[in-house]
């Protein structure tokens, strides 16, 4: 059951966004579905696995940087709570809004949905004098423009019935959807894999609606 008097949990509206694992347990209350979004490396290399038949790993196993990514944690959190989570890219954020589109009609009753961009680990700043927490979420910009995406897929497939939060990420998506390709490669995350000969992957994380299939989170391993 949703707590309703938790106004950080949007927990009144069927389709609600919010970030990390913080985010994750503010909005996953009274959810059915979560859909992750770590546009640039685990959800979008989650899909790439899934069109080579492969499965992928979020934790244990996992390549060095994934498993470094709030992804990681984010897999470990949601792991006690019976929900379906799905890797979300723009690759195939299409087929994600379909396939809770089906799995609400297989529940006959309306779905709760939790967006969740897991945005990147900000590290200290070490040359700073001021106090600063261990570590931080960095709100990347290609989180903010693939869970938009996705959300705006499902407000096209009726299920609309957004928070603010979720409203204003899918304003973003669709106001900026003709230049997402330039600004996903072109901010922070896309530049670093860029420099580090990594450009394929940021290619192909903003190739959009090119696939339908939807890799399912099930023992820290996407597959679909």
């Amino acid at each position: 059951m949703s707590d309703s008097t938790n106004a950080l949990g949007q927990a009144k509206y069927q389709v609600r966004f919010d970030w990390g694992v913080d985010g994750a347990r503010r909005i996953l209350p009274g959810a059915h579905v979560v859909v992750l979004v770590d546009a640039v490396l685990a959800t979008t290399q989650a899909v790439l696995a899934a069109e080579r038949g492969e499965t992928f790993a979020l934790a244990e196993g996992a390549a060095p940087d994934v498993a470094a990514t709030e992804s990681a944690d984010l897999a470990r959190e949601l792991a006690g709570h019976d929900v379906v989570v799905l890797a979300a890219s723009l690759r195939n954020r299409e087929a994600v809004a379909r396939r809770v589109l089906a799995l609400q009609e297989a529940r006959g009753e309306r779905l709760f949905v939790a967006v969740v961009a897991a945005g990147e680990r900000a590290a200290v700043d070490r040359d700073s004098t001021a106090p600063s927490p261990a570590s931080g979420i960095r709100f990347a910009i290609e989180d903010q423009l693939t869970g938009g995406a996705v959300i705006d897929a499902l407000v096209r497939l009726g299920i609309d019935h957004t928070s603010p939060e979720a409203a204003v990420a899918c304003a973003a998506f669709e106001g900026l959807k003709h230049a997402a390709v330039h600004l996903i490669g072109a901010g922070g995350s896309g530049a670093a894999l860029t420099a580090a000969g990594r450009r394929d992957e940021v290619r192909q994380a903003t190739q959009r609606d090119v696939t339908d299939l939807v890799p399912v989170l099930r023992n820290g391993v996407f597959g679909a």
